[in-house]
């Protein structure tokens, strides 16, 4: 499904301009802290997300290492930081996620705890995700559809936004530029007070996108520029949270974005007369009371999406609209001194409108949650164990459940493991697209079981980390689209898939005074087959699934002196099959890059200078087939913080 944009991408220097004169005038403003009263802070801990994450890998992005990709996507984040393999059509251009062998319907990314995937596509596009909006980013490796709903199948990423109360006003204003034409542009106002936090961040990046590549099939002309592919993203974020008084809080959350680009052709010789509108209004609210024994959460999401999708040379003008309303209570019961029961009830609706569809659709989902932590063994065994029952407006849904714990063997010694039942519901597209919908589709389902043994020790100035996980999943009734009646391609339930594999990483971090060093190595190996193919003359069997990597390796190594710091990323991908009987594949890849900062206090502001060279070794590759990535491109940048 193709989303859309009746005009070109202003990507001219007036149109990046013009904004920044604006957050430059904001940030003028002057404003006085005047928190003078000491108030002990509500801790807000009933979230589900503490619940997920025990007997699970977790992984949490460092903050330095984050701050290196102020200027960069989600999706940019990810690749050079996770071994989850992001699937990227090119810069600024569609970014999705195959984690653990799965595809991007079976990745939930949720903001505060709200899925972002849209309900006609099932997928996020982690490229319109700008990594300066959100304070924390964490990976949760795994299957948790008892807890997140439909498409945790894979693991779940995390965008939270986290303000602390009392810290006075604070500003940020980052410029940065490239190589390729990018323009970049950020600025973030925090008013913390005692009883009271409101957060606004504003950002535009946009590019030519004209950058270099290598074309292997020109012997005379090899190295050639990207065209037809220039983009410009801007949008806002705005956070209200109140202190009511020792034992609640209440956020009002809002996100509004609207995303322009150019879309390529496969063949650069071509010209493209392709263009993509993405817009996108989120707005939440939550209210947390947090008392001795019993804590509860109530919150409430509107999220309204459009895309819109055109093409004159092919006569093809989509416009799609959808509309997502959820509301969700949980609830903790500490109902005996080492034991806690959670109860949620969860409803969420979707509406959505596109001529393919012919007339609005619907899909609507309620659910109910039952749950209980324990703690034994003086609190170092924790368990977990919970079931959620579903009924889902089109079809059914099965009953899914996990059972997870950790154990901490010796000091720095954890062992954890979880056993799950998950599924992923058909899309609005799946079923209801003309032609082609099947309204017949049965949810994807099936069984999660991983174990991870981590070991953490402190030595004087070193700090060393090592860990080792291990999975499989079985998926029955996986959703393929294939050709159908007319030759229109058709979604029908007719693979079951086995995922398996393997995980690593190493750290080490050596700090003493004003030094820091640090390395980092993380490794995935994925092992992912279709075992059962229902379609006649089928060469897909006992094959990996197309794009799916079997080796990834990530490694960093950074040192940072007083206000100086140089970080080295290195991703290594191993061969990706592009078609389903796997005689087709593109080659292995390694991809580095370079950064530099460097701070200098200025009187009243800090100012921050930013240099990345990436690609450093030029390296000629392709993420999808017919997508060039660039060669070796240029960033920098300067941020200025009171």
């Amino acid at each position: 499904m193709n989303l859309t944009c009746n005009k070109r991408p202003a990507c001219g220097l007036n149109d990046f301009i013009k904004p920044l004169y604006f957050l430059c005038a904001v940030l003028s403003i002057q404003l006085k802290a005047q928190d003078t009263v000491s108030l002990a802070v509500v801790e807000i801990i009933a979230k589900k997300i503490s619940l997920s994450q025990i007997g699970k890998k977790t992984v949490t992005i460092d903050s330095t290492v984050k701050e290196q990709f102020r200027f960069n996507s989600v999706a940019d984040l990810l690749v050079f930081n996770s071994p989850v393999f992001i699937k990227s059509y090119g810069p600024g251009a569609l970014a999705t996620t195959a984690f653990r062998g799965g595809n991007a319907s079976q990745t939930a990314v949720l903001w505060n705890g709200f899925n972002l995937q849209n309900a006609m596509l099932g997928q996020s596009d982690l490229a319109l995700m700008p990594s300066v909006l959100f304070e924390d980013v964490e990976i949760e490796y795994g299957g948790s559809s008892s807890l997140w709903g439909s498409g945790a199948v894979g693991g779940s990423i995390h965008l939270n936004n986290k303000h602390p109360f009392n810290k006075g006003f604070r500003t940020a204003l980052s410029l940065g530029g490239g190589s390729t034409g990018s323009m970049n542009g950020s600025a973030h106002i925090l008013v913390s007070k005692q009883r009271f936090v409101s957060s606004t961040k504003l950002y535009q990046s946009s590019s030519k996108n004209n950058f270099a590549y290598s074309d292997t099939t020109d012997k005379k002309d090899p190295v050639k520029k990207q065209k037809n592919a220039a983009y410009t993203f801007r949008g806002l974020m705005q956070e209200f949270k109140f202190i009511l008084n020792s034992k609640q809080i209440i956020s009002l959350n809002a996100w509004i974005n609207a995303n322009e680009r150019r879309l390529p052709a496969v063949n650069n010789t071509f010209e493209s007369k392709t263009y993509q509108f993405d817009g996108a209004t989120r707005l939440s609210a939550n209210w947390s009371c947090n008392a001795t024994r019993f804590k509860s959460v109530v919150r409430g999401a509107y999220f309204a999406e459009k895309i819109n999708y055109t093409d004159s040379l092919a006569s093809v003008f989509s416009k799609s609209r959808v509309q997502t309303v959820m509301a969700e209570n949980e609830n903790y019961f500490s109902w005996l001194k080492h034991q806690q029961l959670n109860l949620g009830l969860n409803f969420s609706s979707s509406s959505a409108s596109v001529s393919e569809y012919r007339g609005q659709r619907t899909l609507s989902r309620l659910s109910v949650l039952a749950g209980n932590r324990s703690y034994f063994l003086k609190g170092k065994l924790t368990t977990y164990v919970c079931a959620r029952v579903e009924y889902f407006s089109v079809g059914t849904l099965p009953l899914t459940g996990n059972f997870s714990a950790e154990y901490s063997l010796l000091k720095g010694l954890v062992a954890k493991g979880n056993v799950a039942r998950v599924y992923r519901q058909p899309t609005l597209n799946d079923l209801y697209w003309m032609p082609g919908g099947n309204i017949h589709l049965k949810p994807e389902q099936g069984y999660t079981l991983e174990g991870e043994l981590s070991y953490k020790k402190e030595r004087g100035p070193f700090l060393f980390f090592i860990s080792g996980a291990a999975y499989s999943r079985k998926i029955d009734n996986w959703i393929l689209w294939v050709p159908g009646a007319s030759a229109n391609p058709s979604p029908v339930n007719i693979q079951q898939v086995w995922s398996r594999g393997t995980e690593t990483s190493w750290k080490i971090t050596y700090t003493k005074n004003k030094l820091r060093l640090c390395a980092d190595l993380a490794t995935g190996y994925v092992l992912s087959t279709a075992i059962a193919n229902s379609q006649e003359n089928n060469s897909a069997t006992g094959k990996q699934l197309i794009y799916t990597p079997r080796y990834t390796i990530n490694d960093n190594v950074s040192a940072v002196y007083k206000r100086a710091g140089l970080f080295f990323f290195h991703q290594y991908v191993g061969y990706r099959f592009t078609t389903s009987d796997n005689s087709t594949w593109l080659p292995p890849y390694h991809v580095c890059s370079v950064k530099f900062n460097y701070s200098q206090p200025l009187k009243k502001i800090n100012l921050s200078l930013f240099a990345a060279c990436n690609n450093l070794f030029n390296s000629n590759y392709r993420i999808i087939t017919g997508r060039p990535m660039p060669l070796r491109n240029f960033e920098i940048g300067i941020t200025f913080r009171t």
